[in-house]
């Protein structure tokens, strides 16, 4: 990494200082006020850094001379802290500020090229990490970095040829693997995509998105059952962040995809029963019971319910027996349209209890 102790000096317009940044005052270039606001400014900018830093401004440019103290951490340090912490603005003015100073720095090019990507700004993310490859060619951080910019803008093709280069320098970076793999999905190469994700997987068995893409492929390959055990293991391995929530998700299309399959005319009759039932005994409730087992099992249920399988596994503490998934479900489902009719949960069983309530006024017992 580039060693910024030394002094350096750099000049550059006054057009270009963010404006909005200075007091409403102090807006209007050649004055004192600006003069003033600017140096304030950019001296608040470097005391991130450290160090001495002198700025003369112009009616027309401004030049900047700093000396880091190489006693204190480096720039580039003070900047992936900054990034580590999701402070993305503040480490992409940092970084456009070392730019000035070095603008054929790679570190500063590539990490300002992955913040502004991170950040959504694609275009600019783009001139960066291109600039980072010319100054050093082949650099596969910056091949990846690049390639999902560009899967970012659905430039797809371009993406995976990027980054295929990034896989043949490194047949075993988990991350052009994964990104590759992603790429090839979305095209239609389940297969090849299903290949590469495993790949992936096992080079890096703890990364999330990684395993969540890999069950994606698997679910189009059209090996549910692999599918779900990824989405699985991908919820596992951080139950809060939005990765899992989508695993959720792509958990209930599988449990309903395979709810649906066998059935003639389309309706489960165990899934009337259950409804039934669940209808028989809220009757006789109080509602804040009822909502007490509703929302236990959703609790329950954001690790997913097996409700292919009619083992009674679970159990809850506000309801005794043992449950199915599918009862779990369906307890659930007539549980909030009670507590709470407008709020979905996320497992389409509206045809069972729709059929189910037609059966429960005329007999309340249920079929015999």
């Amino acid at each position: 990494m580039t060693d910024f102790g030394e002094e350096t000096s750099y000049v550059i317009s006054v057009e270009v200082i963010d404006k909005g940044l200075l007091p409403p005052h102090a807006r209007t270039p050649g004055t004192d006020a600006f003069r003033e606001a600017v140096s304030k400014q950019i001296q608040k900018d470097f005391a991130d850094f450290a160090g001495w830093v002198q700025i003369v401004v112009g009616n027309e440019t401004i030049q900047v001379t700093w000396r880091h103290d190489p006693a204190r951490p480096s720039p580039m340090q003070v900047v992936l802290e900054k990034l580590k912490r999701g402070e993305y603005p503040d480490a992409i003015r940092l970084l456009e500020m070392l730019r000035q100073h070095q603008p054929d720095n790679f570190d500063v090019l590539y990490n300002l090229g992955m913040a502004l990507s991170d950040m959504g700004a694609l275009d600019a993310a783009e001139i960066h990490l291109r600039h980072a490859l010319r100054v050093a060619p082949g650099e596969v951080r910056a091949m990846i970095a690049l390639g999902v910019a560009l899967a970012q803008q659905r430039r797809i093709e371009e993406a995976i040829e990027l980054l295929h280069q990034a896989v043949e320098r490194e047949p075993e970076n988990p991350w052009a693997l994964r990104n590759l793999g992603a790429c090839l999905l979305k095209v239609g190469q389940v297969a090849e995509a299903e290949r590469l994700l495993g790949q992936a997987v096992e080079l890096n068995p703890e990364d999330q998105q990684t395993v969540f893409a890999h069950a994606q492929a698997l679910h189009a390959k059209g090996d549910i059952k692999a599918a779900d055990a990824g989405y699985a293991k991908a919820i596992s391995l951080d139950e809060h962040s939005s990765v899992a929530e989508a695993a959720r998700q792509e958990r209930t299309k599988l449990a309903e995809d395979s709810f649906r399959k066998a059935l003639p005319m389309g309706v489960r009759p165990d899934a009337v029963m259950y409804c039934l039932g669940a209808l028989r005994k809220f009757d006789k409730m109080p509602l804040e019971e009822v909502r007490r087992i509703g929302f236990e099992i959703a609790i329950l249920g954001q690790q997913g319910l097996d409700t292919n399988n009619p083992d009674q596994k679970y159990t809850l503490k506000s309801l005794a027996g043992s449950f199915s998934g599918l009862h779990l479900v369906c307890l659930m489902y007539v549980a909030f349209k009670r507590i709470a009719p407008e709020q979905a949960i996320g497992f389409d069983i509206s045809r069972e209890y729709e059929l189910a309530r037609s059966l429960y006024p005329e007999n309340p017992e249920g079929p015999q």
